[in-house]
């Protein structure tokens, strides 16, 4: 299948944006797919569904919360993964906040934790709120 330049708009104005080859199957109307938005913006991820039993919290920062304001309830995090950002923390926190998923922070550990917040669909159908243009 074909790839074309795309520019990705990871945060609010038009000068956040990365410029990388999709294919069609990685844009759902004008977005990016979360399969394709966890490839980009994440150079390795390791699923960690135990870390927040073992852990006492002390050290952990909620850079992205799961509380929705409007509705006052938390979004169900169903899966945990342990990621290294393959960007800056601001870019990383711009894509994930687009992405619809949580972000957190273990300071002892110097780690990035990503709480997942769909179920049970294909991650390469389920778009995020990425803006994907032809460059």
């Amino acid at each position: 299948m074909e790839e074309k330049l795309y520019n990705i708009y990871y945060g609010k104005g038009k000068e956040d944006y990365i410029k990388r080859y999709l294919k069609n199957e990685d844009i759902i109307d004008g977005r990016l797919s979360e399969a394709k938005a966890f490839d980009l913006f994440y150079s390795d991820m390791i699923m960690c569904n135990n870390y927040f039993n073992n852990n006492d919290f002390t050290s952990i920062d909620e850079l992205i919360s799961g509380y929705n304001e409007e509705e006052d309830y938390y979004t169900d995090e169903f899966q945990f993964f342990i990621i290294d950002p393959e960007f800056d923390e601001e870019t990383t926190i711009k894509a994930t906040e687009l992405m619809g998923n949580t972000l957190y922070y273990d300071n002892d550990n110097d780690l990035y934790i990503t709480g997942i917040t769909d179920l049970g669909t294909s991650r390469r159908i389920v778009p995020t709120d990425l803006k994907v243009e032809e460059a």
